[in-house]
């Protein structure tokens, strides 16, 4: 069809129903009046446009069924006619359509189109006279298409006698301006209809039936598995049976890897509905198509017998129809996002703003342009697989090569009699299986083998000893299953690349999720190898326990800032490797994976996890032909991070004396602090040198045109620095981003927070979407919204530039009063401190010092990087700039109460330490029918956890132990209490001190660990012991691996405790009346009353202890109001923007509007008083009839605002019923 809709985003209800009910495959419309800011599209079609920037109205646009392979050929370069050309790939003969619209009292330059020599039309508003196409006469564009037909040989498929298109409400005629035109042998099978009005436009669709073969794909995918409506229970137990029925092979891994398969995916079939969505359906309903009926009805009645009756009625059932279509616009949004619960509805909150975020929410076929033309479907897969298969391969010197298998040979040869690690030969245990299921992400795409996470998460335990079985074969033997090294990619396109290049997709692998878990299991093996022999580079921080960009970035920076103090200059050079991941030479790995330490089992696993993958490339539901993956680390894996750290981490070895570096993964920089740029120079390029042979001796690439140098320096005057690479002069910038951050020369941070800006204010754009004052997603979900998807933004590395001048970072406090005020429905006149009190946001200043302050506080415990060491140097003060070292001594200072003063106190951040276990102990944090907190009474919640513990742990044969831990305001004066019933009767009870400096949590484990090592040192024969505790935090620790030193201790502990006991550990609900919880209780209270040893303190007791700090700031701030509390909270949309309003009085009140200059008069129409809230809820006499109806007796204006919930609502729905704008 083609249309000049005359605005197309005020019809696009009318448009998605009209596609829908004709069946339309390609849309071209003229005068979309859209713009770049605007977002359009419609679910199921692929989007092409040309928008009109400089003038309003205009624009094309051409939407093409998603299961149709399109190309933009030809768009407009004149103003004076707009178009934009398509090409259709089909089976046979391609077809181009030109969607085109010329505007009146414009000249057309037709010559610019260009029909070519295949199936070709143009469809649009010409705007041009014809007796061709009805007009009684020929005007000059007339004749110019006419002309231009003669030329090109091509057809009108317009007929003279055709019904008019347009319809002039000024001339009140009808006419034709919108016309087809094509080549003949598409002229010859092209029906031509008119149809009838569309969404009120004074253009008629017309409908073009062309009889063209189209490729048979419906574009649907495949059905997925229903997981929310899933009977795990039935899952599990059928995992156990077809597991349990299936003949171990001890020869072949390959053979067992299949079956396990096998039977997992029969038993999901048996308990895991499978399904599609419905197409979506737009909120059109019965009145709306009753009043689109009647307005097509008027329409052409108008047209027939342009009577003023007529033209009158087809204008008020216009009227009607619009107001019916915005109704229901507003209550489909209304009941979409006031439906949304924050607590179980996140998922659906994301899927909406991301849908909102999205300029084409359809799925497209891809088109490549080729040598040998456009392809599409397996063709396109095939030039995919061959693309990346290209990208895996390397180049490497016979004599390098020989040279390499030369050394690893020997290593091996070296290392056959040493004594290796535990962890490269031990056998794979169930506890480390069971660790790995836990920290599986749920909602992921299977791989080629179809099992998902959410499968294996729900394994039976029959079935998990059988996939142990497996797991433990392939460690012995080195021997990967074949089905674990086959990737399925996905090709993703590039923002803003063109996407009939091959190189503008990125490629996305899926591997098989069974191979990834014992990927998961080697990989912490690996890990705590390089970790325990200190391997890795001290500046190395990707994919490394405790360490991140941000401590990269402000390790430079403050290198940068001590240079600026010592009236010195910086030289920096920010290294690009090319496809580092996928160009990883594997014999070069293996190698230096030796010289790192790995052998025995690891070894031999590795090697065969590196060789002989291969991977086939899906498009468009059609798979390529398998291609082999030669180089790289396998992309997707889980052990291939880990597998790329020891790969590149010698390059910090090339870096000489006297220059620093930062690496984190393939992110390499390297800097130079010299008085004289010269100096800098003669260095950097001795390092630049080094580093350029390193990459070749180990065959990776440095992007020559992406490496680019920086000089830092406070000086005015500019100075060119002449540095080369490979022979090429290193391009020197003046704004480089490194890892995200953009810096500048003189660390303003000026381009860093305006571009910070603009991406906060793109995602600020969702929350606009969501909220409206009158109806929208209430206050929750939008606050929700945006410390989820706006705040992040505007904090990344802001410990780094937290230094920034107060203008620079006032920039990012207006993203923030912007968003509270769309978070309230406030007026721009609103007071900050009261928006941020009642949304419970505090200003971004504070948190930033906040994480400065973490920031200081990881260094002191992160011993091994070198920002440790720099923060603990003093440093000239020649200036009056701070840097973060000043910062985080002033605010160590400011909370000093709740931070650690002595560094030799503060304990060491350390990686996880694998270590062999031969006894466990079990956790468990299930309560059966206990529900979300909060929602059953305490009285309940008792009786569940008793009847658990007596069904679970009877009392006749178990010994229970119930811990609990207290401090004082949770943060200082820790004590633990354990509480012990044998089942013998004898009870005893321990009452000790946990710390000078502890929070309830510390003081947990502590409590945990006494009652471990008491029960370990009694002597007694084998015992059942459960450890029954309300901190579900220390349980959940131990659950995902012990982190920090407690809870080490605690593991240790356990371990000690399980070699001769049967110990669980269980979490229980706290202060509902369990005598022995409230016995625990008691005895923590008198613990913390005890003199207190001084402790060291961990990281994550720093975090705790300072945002319990943060917290109780913010709180004196605000006074006695507590935001959780706040019945606002319960409102609705309308109501909570009214209340809010009311309650600041900055509001739409005339006293309000006469301080802001937007009324001449602050008195209200009764002329007794001003009008203000107080005013108008009390004693205005012209609205007390109303307030009689809501209020039958006396109610205070503190009641009516801060009253409970149903006081509120009234108070709201007063005001509506007013009619006074608020």
């Amino acid at each position: 069809m083609h249309w000049n809709a005359e605005g197309a985003r005020q019809k696009k209800l009318e448009l998605q129903q009209f596609l829908k009910s004709q069946q339309i495959d390609i849309c071209s419309i003229q005068e979309t009046h859209l713009n770049s800011s605007h977002r359009f599209f419609v679910r199921g079609y692929e989007t092409h446009r040309f928008d009109r920037e400089n003038r309003p109205k205009g624009g094309v646009l051409t939407l093409v069924k998603t299961n149709l392979s399109s190309i933009e050929v030809q768009r407009s370069e004149d103003a004076d006619m707009e178009y934009i050309t398509v090409k259709l790939i089909l089976p046979e003969r391609n077809l181009t359509i030109c969607n085109l619209y010329s505007p009146p009292n414009k000249m057309m330059q037709l010559h610019c189109l260009r029909p070519g020599t295949e199936d070709w039309i143009v469809v649009g508003d010409f705007n041009s006279h014809s007796p061709s196409w009805g007009y009684p006469s020929l005007d000059a564009k007339g004749e110019e298409v006419e002309d231009w037909l003669i030329e090109n040989q091509l057809v009108l498929v317009n007929k003279p006698d055709d019904p008019p298109t347009f319809y002039s409400r000024v001339w009140k005629k009808t006419s034709t301006p919108d016309l087809a035109i094509a080549t003949d042998n598409v002229h010859k099978i092209t029906k031509r209809e008119v149809s009838e009005q569309l969404g009120g436009s004074d253009h008629r669709p017309t409908i073009l039936t062309i009889a063209k073969q189209v490729i048979p794909s419906t574009g649907k995918l495949p059905p997925s598995w229903n997981y929310k409506k899933a009977n795990w229970m039935l899952f599990s137990q059928l995992t156990d049976l077809y597991t349990k029925s299936i003949t171990f092979d001890r020869h072949s891994v390959d053979r067992n890897a299949s079956m396990f398969n096998s039977a997992i995916l029969q038993a999901a079939k048996k308990s895991i509905p499978r399904g599609r969505r419905r197409d979506y359906k737009p909120y059109w309903n019965n009145a709306l198509e009753e009043l689109h009926k009647k307005l097509s009805e008027a329409r052409e009645n108008m047209e027939k017998d342009p009577t003023p009756e007529n033209v009158a009625r087809h204008s008020q059932i216009r009227t009607d129809f619009d107001k019916e279509k915005q109704r229901q616009t507003q209550n489909s949004w209304r009941e979409k996002t006031a439906s949304l619960n924050m607590e179980k509805d996140t998922q659906k909150l994301w899927q909406l703003t991301k849908t909102l975020n999205e300029d084409n929410s359809g799925r497209r076929k891809v088109t490549l342009h080729t040598n040998t033309g456009d392809v599409t479907g397996k063709t396109a897969a095939n030039v995919f697989a061959k693309a990346f298969e290209a990208d895996s391969t390397v180049t490497v010197p016979a004599d390098r090569l020989k040279d390499v298998r030369s050394q690893t040979r020997a290593a091996l040869h070296n290392t056959a009699s040493t004594d290796l690690d535990p962890c490269m030969t031990e056998r794979l245990i169930l506890r480390e299986l069971e660790e790995a299921l836990r920290k599986l992400k749920q909602k992921k795409a299977p791989g080629p083998d179809g099992i998902s996470n959410d499968m294996l998460k729900h394994l039976g335990p029959g079935a998990k000893r059988f996939l142990l079985s497996i797991y433990n074969q392939s460690w012995s033997t080195g021997t990967v299953p074949t089905s674990w090294k086959v990737a399925l990619i996905r090709p993703i396109p590039k923002k803003g690349k063109d996407k009939r290049d091959p190189s503008s997709y990125r490629p996305i692998s899926l591997l098989s999720c069974v191979g990834k878990l014992l990927e998961r299991i080697v990989n912490k093996r690996l890990l705590s190898l390089l970790e325990s022999r200190s391997f890795l580079a001290p500046t190395q921080t990707g994919y490394r326990q405790h360490r991140s960009t941000e401590d990269q970035l402000a390790l430079l920076t403050q290198e940068i800032e001590d240079a600026f103090q010592e009236k010195k200059k910086v030289l920096a050079v920010f290294f690009d490797l090319s496809r580092a991941f996928d160009t990883v030479w594997k014999e070069g790995l293996l190698l230096k994976l030796l010289h790192a330490g790995v052998h025995g089992k690891m070894f031999k696993w590795l090697s065969d996890f590196l060789f002989n993958r291969t991977a086939r490339v899906m498009v468009d539901g059609t798979t390529s032909n398998l291609v082999k993956l030669r180089e790289g680390v396998p992309q997707g894996g889980v052990i291939s991070p880990t597998l790329f750290l020891v790969y590149i981490n010698d390059i910090t070895t090339t870096v000489p004396k006297h220059v620093s570096n930062t690496l984190h993964a393939d992110d390499f920089a390297v800097w130079c602090a010299e008085e004289h740029t010269s100096t800098a120079t003669h260095r950097i390029q001795n390092t630049i040198n080094s580093v350029s042979s390193w990459s070749e001796h180990w065959a990776l690439q440095l992007n020559t045109t992406k490496t680019v140098s920086t000089l830092f320096s406070l000086s005015t005057s500019k100075e060119k620095v002449l540095l080369k690479l490979k022979d090429q002069a290193v391009p020197q910038v003046d704004t480089p981003t490194f890892l995200g951050v953009t810096l500048d020369t003189r660390l303003t941070w000026k381009p860093q927070i305006e571009a910070t800006e603009g991406r906060a204010m793109k995602k600020l754009s969702l929350m606009k979407k969501l909220a409206g004052t009158q109806w929208g997603a209430n206050s929750g979900i939008l606050k929700q919204v945006y410390t989820g998807a706006v705040r992040p933004v505007m904090e990344y590395a802001s410990s780094t530039w937290t230094t920034a001048s107060k203008t620079n970072k006032g920039k990012l406090d207006k993203v923030q009063n912007m968003g509270l005020r769309i978070i309230l429905g406030a007026m721009k006149s609103t007071p900050i401190q009261e928006m941020e009190k009642t949304a419970d946001l505090e200003p971004l200043e504070d948190r930033r010092e906040y994480k400065a302050v973490l920031q200081g506080e990881k260094m002191k415990r992160l011993t091994t990087h070198p920002l440790h060491q720099n923060l603990n140097k003093g440093t000239k003060n020649r200036l009056k700039r701070k840097s973060l070292k000043h910062q985080v001594k002033d605010l160590q200072t400011e909370y000093a109460e709740a931070l650690e003063a002595d560094p030799n106190c503060c304990e060491t951040l350390v990686s996880d330490v694998w270590a062999p276990r031969k006894s466990f102990h079990e956790v468990r944090t299930d309560v059966p029918g206990l529900t979300a907190k909060g929602e059953q009474s305490p009285h309940v919640q008792k009786a569940l956890a008793m009847e658990m513990i007596q069904d679970r742990y009877p009392h006749c044969t178990w010994t229970h132990v119930y811990t609990d831990g207290s401090s004082e305001n949770a943060v200082r004066n820790g004590g633990s209490g354990v509480y012990i019933r044998r089942p013998n009767g004898t009870t005893t009870s321990l009452s000790v001190p946990a710390g000078d400096l502890s929070s309830n949590y510390r003081a947990e484990l502590h409590a945990l660990i006494t009652a471990a090592e008491h029960a370990a040192g009694e002597d007694r024969s084998r015992q059942n012991i459960v450890l029954l505790t309300d901190s579900l935090s220390a349980l959940q620790s131990l659950l995902s691996g012990p982190t920090d030193l407690p809870t080490r201790q605690l593991d240790n502990c356990l371990s000690t405790l399980s070699q001769h006991n049967k110990v669980v550990l269980q979490w229980i609900p706290a202060h509902v009346g369990i005598a022995g919880n409230e016995e625990a209780d008691r005895l923590a209270k008198g613990g913390a009353r005890l003199p207190q040893p001084h402790n060291s303190t961990s990281y994550k007791e720093a975090k705790t202890l300072l945002q319990r700090k943060k917290k109780e700031n913010w709180k004196k701030r605000n006074g006695d109001y507590n935001p959780q509390e706040d019945p606002i909270n319960k409102l609705d949309r309308r109501s909570q923007t009214t209340i809010f309003r009311l309650r600041t009085g900055h509001c739409g009140l005339k006293k309000h509007l006469k301080r802001l200059g937007l009324a001449d008069d602050a008195h209200c129409e009764c002329g007794s008083e001003e009008q203000t809230p107080e005013h108008i809820l009390q004693n205005c006499p012209h609205l007390e009839t109303i307030r009689q109806k809501f209020w039958q007796e006396e109610t205070s204006v503190g009641a009516k605002l801060w009253g409970p919930a149903d006081e509120l609502r009234k108070t709201a729905d007063f005001l509506a019923a007013t009619g006074l704008r608020i």
